[in-house]
């Protein structure tokens, strides 16, 4: 298992670590943690989906896929702002918001029964969005209180990236299922129902394992910049770098989760729609499983882009994907290499950040996505409704390419960069702390205090 930064003599301690890597995913509260969440993204995933479905099946697909497309984009957008006040503030408002959230989707689940107009159902589904608290963000920024080395942070990343992914695979087959058994109204509410009951269970077992702060922070000692105090962890080095393939993935994904129950209802293929929109993921857990067994000796970075080009390059010919069975494996193909993408950016983000801003940095990585979705899923959900399918592939397709582009003139501007004297030595350096070459050095000295709580959580 390759490990999350390369150290001098770390073949034999490899050897050590696996034992104690599988003990800490086997055994208590690793395992609890996963499974509830596990169960939570699962029945988080599934209720976009029978929204879509359920607004389409009363409004028609344009409408239904501005909602969508606003209730994604607001995700994103309020993503970080939930957790920076997690961060700053504690779990003071968590239980508000959890009970808010609950309200308002059974709101939600009242305006798609009853039919209310469809800009009433737009502002619920915004409020609930905006209370939901970030539960994914602590959970991810938590497992470095449980890790005692790299290849144990890796592996526990590796296990919650292939879970969800996993989650992303049934919750497609199960929104079909669903939607044939109780049709689109009624699943809905099934759906809402079980995401309660599960949101509730992963609220009481973060508790227990402090996996949330248990009191409210202490204020800032120093004074920070003020675009520091704005941008919070996007004015740190190397975060803009992480986040610029996400913005890709996320425009793939949004795009083509309106264009797949669109297209399999017009080619009067409903059969395919569980296993289209379960293609991606199901490559994703097929390459995050290869990929935290299988060693690769490089650094996080040089890793990072390779992926996003094994990403991105099959998504190129989205274009000629009009037969049902070339999407699907255009999106398989592709799929194995989202995990991947996924765990190298949390061990980046988990390098990079500081602990003042942990949390919010890892909403960072989600929202990116969420922000491209949801823009995307607005534009092909008009395309879709005039039936306008090769515009809607193409548009997709060039997204790829600019992806792609983009990492191809990273990789050929880290090509050309001078050698400086000494850089070989300050290497090691950057590469245990995930950042690029040379920006550690922006980065203030820890106090003697932080570096006591670094040597106790790698």
């Amino acid at each position: 298992m390759t490990a999350f930064s390369t150290r001098a003599g770390a073949d034999p301690g490899d050897h050590e670590e696996r034992p104690s890597t599988l003990r800490l995913l086997t055994g208590r509260p690793v395992r609890g943690l996963l499974t509830i969440a596990f169960l939570t993204r699962t029945t988080a995933a599934t209720l976009p989906i029978l929204l879509l479905l359920a607004l389409a099946d009363a409004h028609g697909y344009a409408r239904a896929a501005t909602v969508g497309g606003t209730y994604t984009l607001v995700l994103a957008l309020c993503a970080p702002l939930r957790g920076r006040l997690l961060d700053r503030c504690g779990p003071r408002m968590l239980m508000a918001m959890a009970c808010a959230t609950t309200a308002l989707l059974a709101l939600v689940a009242a305006s798609i029964h009853f039919t209310w107009p469809w800009p009433t159902t737009l502002p619920l589904v915004i409020a609930a969005t905006l209370t939901s608290p970030p539960l994914n963000a602590a959970l991810r920024s938590s497992w470095r209180r449980l890790a005692t080395g790299d290849a144990q942070l890796k592996a526990v990343h590796s296990a919650d990236s292939v879970l969800e992914e996993a989650g992303f695979v049934l919750a497609p087959l199960a929104a079909g299922t669903v939607l044939v058994l109780l049709g689109p109204r009624h699943g809905y509410e099934t759906a809402a129902a079980c995401f309660v009951t599960v949101m509730a269970l992963y609220l009481a077992a973060a508790r227990r394992h402090h996996l949330t702060p248990t009191h409210t922070p202490a204020p800032a000692t120093t004074v920070r910049p003020r675009r520091r105090r704005w941008l919070g962890p996007l004015a740190l080095p190397g975060m803009p770098a992480i986040l610029l393939p996400l913005l890709v993935m996320g425009a793939l994904f949004g795009g083509t989760g309106i264009l797949i129950p669109a297209y399999t209802q017009h080619q009067h293929a409903t059969a395919w729609l569980g296993p289209l929109l379960a293609a991606t993921s199901t490559g994703g857990v097929l390459g995050g499983i290869a990929y935290a067994a299988l060693p690769w000796r490089s650094d996080l970075w040089h890793k990072y882009r390779i992926l996003t080009l094994g990403f991105t390059t099959p998504a190129l010919l989205l274009f000629l994907a009009r037969p049902l069975w070339l999407l699907a494996a255009l999106l398989l193909i592709a799929g194995l290499f989202v995990t991947p993408l996924f765990i190298n950016a949390f061990l980046l983000t988990d390098a990079t950040a500081t602990d003042e801003t942990r949390i919010e940095a890892n909403t960072w990585i989600g929202a990116t996505a969420d922000v491209a979705n949801g823009i995307m899923a607005t534009i092909i959900g008009t395309l879709v409704q005039a039936q306008k399918w090769n515009t809607a592939l193409l548009t997709l397709t060039c997204c790829a390419a600019t992806g792609a582009a983009a990492t191809l003139i990273q990789m050929s501007r880290h090509r050309s960069r001078p050698v400086v004297p000494g850089a070989g030595e300050r290497q090691p350096a950057d590469t245990a702390t995930g950042l690029p070459p040379r920006a550690v050095v922006v980065r203030p000295t820890p106090s003697p205090a932080a570096q006591a709580v670094s040597e106790q959580n790698p």
